[in-house]
């Protein structure tokens, strides 16, 4: 598979929620000629800076360098261990082992950085250890596997060796409750954020499954959402949301203010059609999985 690993840099002007002073613009680069993507959504980085991308409907996983240069492919479609179908969401531990959400196939598999199987759980049902299109996952520090249970509407929690430790949520819309939650990501105390997408909002859970915040409610103005479905957090406490249909991301306080956003709905560069995935690198850059242009952008706010 061919890929240039050029980058095509432009600056964009973005609207302030605020619509506070003018600011330099973000810079936005695309990652090389991925014409062969075909809807992809899911991304995480390893500790060389090496980008895995779920591309959901070719049932792989791209292994890149972070200028976008391919290093791997691993997988292809089918039910056996180490094959897919229709995977979405992607986590790696702290040993850059790689957690899939395998939806269409209701599990999660291990594989390692180089692409062999290591693991795999779950079967479709609604019993604890089993999924029903699972679309999202988390690994801590400690080696726990969080899955969002999307088809069941709850958040599971598995040991490193895949033993369910706990079950949140059901179906609903009061604080923890869900409706096909999707993203998950932690912020630096270890409390988990949940993308609860079709309630159109973000859940703060506490480490025994309790709802802490819930931020957003359906709309597009600042802090509304159109069914949310990755996020990402800094040090800092910042919280980026791929806010799907809305076609951009916008960026939360650690208490939940909007406080930016950025993209259009659109082809050209800087501008986003239904925007999944999103990896904060080490440098503060952003890498967006832009689903529906079948690409990686990477912003530089």
């Amino acid at each position: 598979m061919a890929l240039l690993t050029g980058v095509l840099l432009l600056r964009v002007v973005v609207a302030r929620p605020d619509n506070s002073r003018s600011e330099p613009s973000p810079r936005w680069s695309i990652l090389g000629d991925w014409s062969q993507f075909n809807s992809p959504t899911g991304a995480a980085e390893d500790h060389l800076g090496n980008l895995y991308v779920v591309d959901s409907a070719n049932y792989h996983v791209y292994k890149l360098a972070s200028d976008g240069t391919l290093l791997g492919t691993f997988g292809n479609h089918g039910g056996a261990p180490g094959q897919f179908d229709h995977p979405s969401a992607i986590a790696l531990d702290q040993n850059d082992n790689l957690y899939i959400a395998d939806t269409a196939n209701s599990r999660v598999q291990e594989l390692s950085s180089t692409g062999a199987f290591l693991n795999t759980w779950g079967t479709q049902g609604t019993g604890p250890g089993q999924f029903n299109a699972p679309r999202g996952v988390a690994v801590d520090g400690e080696g726990n596997i969080y899955v969002a249970d999307t088809g069941n509407d709850r958040i599971q929690k598995l040991s490193p060796l895949g033993q369910v430790m706990a079950v949140w949520g059901a179906s609903g819309e009061s604080a923890g409750q869900f409706h096909q939650p999707s993203g998950l990501a932690f912020e630096s105390d270890g409390t988990l954020l949940v993308a609860d997408s079709g309630n159109h909002r973000v859940q703060q859970i506490s480490g025994s499954g309790v709802a802490v915040n819930v931020w957003g409610s359906y709309g597009d103005a600042p802090g509304k959402f159109d069914y949310p479905r990755w996020l990402a957090t800094d040090m800092r406490g910042n919280i980026y949301v791929s806010d799907t249909y809305n076609h951009r991301i916008q960026v939360l306080s650690s208490t939940g203010v909007p406080t930016a956003e950025y993209g259009t709905r659109g082809g050209e560069a800087g501008q986003l059609r239904r925007p999944e995935a999103l990896v904060l690198e080490a440098d503060g850059a952003l890498v967006v999985v832009d689903a529906d242009n079948d690409r990686l952008q990477r912003l530089v706010p």
